[in-house]
């Protein structure tokens, strides 16, 4: 075990101070507020950028709101690290498909240029899930409200999970899974139709692969699909597969994060392009799920992926904290002081490596800076019914 402690302030100002609060750092796993002070809730979201600005839809996740479905969210940015809260994009209508009894989820937004108008997709279904169908919602404006359209069985068949691709010649495809029944198991890529309403043909399927929660990204030379194993909300490993075209053919599938990290504890959800010349930073994005109980206390991991168009690669690795350029790309990472476990004074049951019942280890004459700073703990627990308490 041991500590990085980084000289970093988490924001500007005082914590006491919720409204002076502005984000420095992107830092997986830890609880992302917004220019309010409030937790971010917008899980299981995806993200669109337009006029130079971010937004970002996910759904309401709060410990105050009762109902399985209390709306959908929407932030805005500038810089993908300080976002504002828009307010619902969506909200529930008692007696329809997305009621407050309902299950809505994994919004995306996507802008129909013919229209002008941009259209809301998501998983529509029932608290059991049986219905396995898709909705949609419309606005003349980004951040809504939307004006809830249908949800339907999309060419007829089962849809579980969502996400959605916009190519660069603007055509839009709805991605997800047809369920969970003996016939299904397989994952879909379908375009979707003139005015992005609806879905009209499949182009592409990954036969018996039985994934959720996939999204793709384009690098301008390959695409890139990521799909998360089917573990309701506990963390496996996520993995890719590449290809030139959409229609395949698509390569074998590979992880994207070393084995073991359980694609370090998180589910994807979406995939960012920054910078707007020629270099690229790709963010891989994906929620952190607290128990079904407290979907609340669910996280971010956003972690900068680290992809080899010639051999069709996409790696993800872990960072504490980091900072990027929305507009150059550029991603920055702060240096830490680390302290070793060795350094520390031992009680109880205790080695360097191993410790049993109610021990500690205690590592003093850390100097601090006066001001709020990141403390990273790294530690291993092989037994998942060992409790390890880190304190501060």
């Amino acid at each position: 075990m041991y500590l990085v402690v980084f000289a970093a302030l988490c924001f500007w100002g005082s914590s006491a101070v919720v409204s002076a609060r502005k984000n420095r750092y992107i830092v997986p796993g830890a609880t992302w507020y917004d220019t309010d002070g409030e937790v971010l809730s917008a899980h299981a979201g995806g993200i669109v950028k337009t006029n130079g600005i971010w937004y970002w839809f996910g759904q309401n996740e709060r410990l105050e709101d009762k109902d399985l479905f209390s709306g959908l969210n929407v932030y805005s940015s500038s810089d993908l690290l300080n976002w504002k809260n828009e307010g619902r994009a969506l909200s529930p209508i008692p007696g329809t498909d997305i009621g407050p009894e309902k299950v809505v989820e994994r919004p995306k937004a996507v802008f129909n240029e013919p229209t002008q108008t941009w259209v809301l997709w998501f998983h529509a279904d029932n608290s059991t899930y049986g219905q396995l169908r898709q909705g949609v919602a419309t606005s003349p404006n980004i951040t809504g409200p939307y004006v809830f359209k249908e949800s339907f069985q999309p060419l007829g068949k089962p849809s579980q999970d969502f996400g959605l691709f916009q190519d660069v010649d603007g055509s839009s495809y709805a991605l997800y899974s047809n369920g969970d029944a003996d016939i299904d198991h397989d994952n879909l890529i379908v375009r979707m139709n003139a005015n992005f309403t609806n879905v009209e043909e499949v182009v592409y399927t990954f036969f018996n692969f039985d994934l959720e929660a996939p999204n793709i990204l384009y690098t301008g030379k390959r695409y890139y699909i990521l799909m998360s194993h089917k573990t309701g909300y506990r963390p496996n490993n996520v993995v890719t597969f590449s290809a030139e075209k959409l229609a395949g053919p698509w390569s074998v599938q590979s992880y994207i994060a070393e084995l073991g990290t359980r694609t370090w504890n998180s589910q994807s959800t979406f995939t960012i392009t920054a910078g707007e010349g020629h270099h690229k930073t790709y963010i891989y994005a994906g929620d952190q799920w607290a128990t079904a109980a407290d979907l609340y206390d669910s996280r971010y991991v956003w972690l900068p992926a680290d992809i080899n168009d010639s051999t069709g690669s996409l790696r993800i690795d872990w960072h504490d904290l980091y900072s990027i350029d929305a507009k150059t790309g550029k991603v920055t990472y702060p240096k830490g002081q680390e302290y070793e476990a060795e350094q520390g004074s031992i009680t109880g049951l205790a080695y360097v490596t191993l410790f049993e019942g109610n021990s500690t280890v205690t590592i003093k004459n850390i100097v601090g800076t006066g001001q709020p700073q990141w403390v990273s703990v790294y530690y291993h627990n092989p037994d998942g019914l060992c409790k390890f308490s880190p304190s501060l």
